[in-house]
């Protein structure tokens, strides 16, 4: 047993939650706790999992979010290491080991992930990428073999004989392990709500002169954004709002410049939100001066 206290947020995960929550169970280290935080179901959790036994059950009536959902749960947890997992993400039975391992080797590592497998031939992501002055996940869509990282992932990932040339920025919160000392008495800023409260944690954290890796090994599944459709229209909206937000708060972690040039282009599409733009750019944010 390790000092892990694992989270997992859900909103009616139904066998996808069943199926998170065995991989996390079946871990080969396993963790100190697990809190599944219901955060507005309209099945209440405690309803929807056999072995409730084995786990600390929080609800909430009202969706508060992706970052005040888990916030709520953190206030929670005990462990000096704080594992995020999506409900639905199915983790290889050696992740928390592997994670485990990254942090207690490297004092100043706040937050690490593994390469995320999408399905048995397809990466999801491995982790984020601010290059070109927006947000995108590393890898995602890219071929994978099971028997490595893959030829083509190899070129996006750090091995050992070889610099990858996309930048290795900061983790995602599908599924991560991060360090309390780091986090302090919140994970993430609740202005967000959802989408995109990750990348603000990372850039913070890489602020404060903390680290964050990526490490070039596929060890979990993400069926990926399968609690979207609870948002609805909202969805669209967060997801372009939220991007300003960081760029506007984290200097050098995007541009604003970069991100209006991607949205015009995905307006065209029906795949970005005017109201999302406008409210980037111009909503007041509570830290500003």
């Amino acid at each position: 047993m390790t000092d892990v206290s694992v989270i997992v947020l859900d909103i009616d995960g139904g066998d996808m939650l069943r199926a998170c929550l065995e991989s996390i169970t079946s871990q080969t280290l396993p963790p100190k706790e697990v809190i599944v935080f219901d955060n507005g179901s309209r099945t209440p959790a405690a309803e929807r999992i056999a072995f409730r036994h084995a786990l600390h059950l929080f609800r909430s009536e009202t969706n508060l979010g992706f970052a005040g959902g888990n916030n709520e749960a953190y206030r929670h947890a005990t462990g000096n290491y704080i594992a995020l997992v999506n409900n639905d993400v199915v983790l290889d039975r050696d992740w928390l080991a592997t994670v485990a391992s990254a942090l207690d080797n490297d004092p100043k590592l706040a937050a690490v992930q593994t390469i995320l497998r999408r399905d048995e031939t397809t990466i999801d992501g491995a982790g984020i990428d601010i290059s070109d002055g927006t947000f995108r996940q590393i890898a995602a869509g890219v071929g994978s073999r099971e028997s490595g990282v893959g030829a083509k992932t190899k070129s996006l990932v750090p091995t050992p004989d070889s610099r990858p040339p996309t930048p290795l920025w900061g983790v995602s919160a599908t599924a991560a392990l991060y360090r309390r000392e780091a986090l302090g008495r919140t994970i993430f800023d609740e202005q967000f709500f959802a989408y995109y409260e990750d990348v603000d944690l990372c850039a913070r954290l890489h602020e404060a002169g903390w680290r964050t890796e990526v490490l070039p090994v596929i060890k979990a599944t993400h069926r990926g954004s399968q609690s979207a459709p609870l948002l609805l229209g909202e969805a669209l909206r967060l997801r372009t709002r939220n991007r300003y937000f960081v760029a506007r708060r984290h200097r050098g972690v995007g541009r604003i410049s970069a991100l209006l040039w991607e949205d015009t282009k995905l307006l065209m599409k029906g795949r970005s939100s005017l109201q999302g733009i406008v409210e980037g750019l111009t909503r007041r944010m509570k830290d500003e001066g």
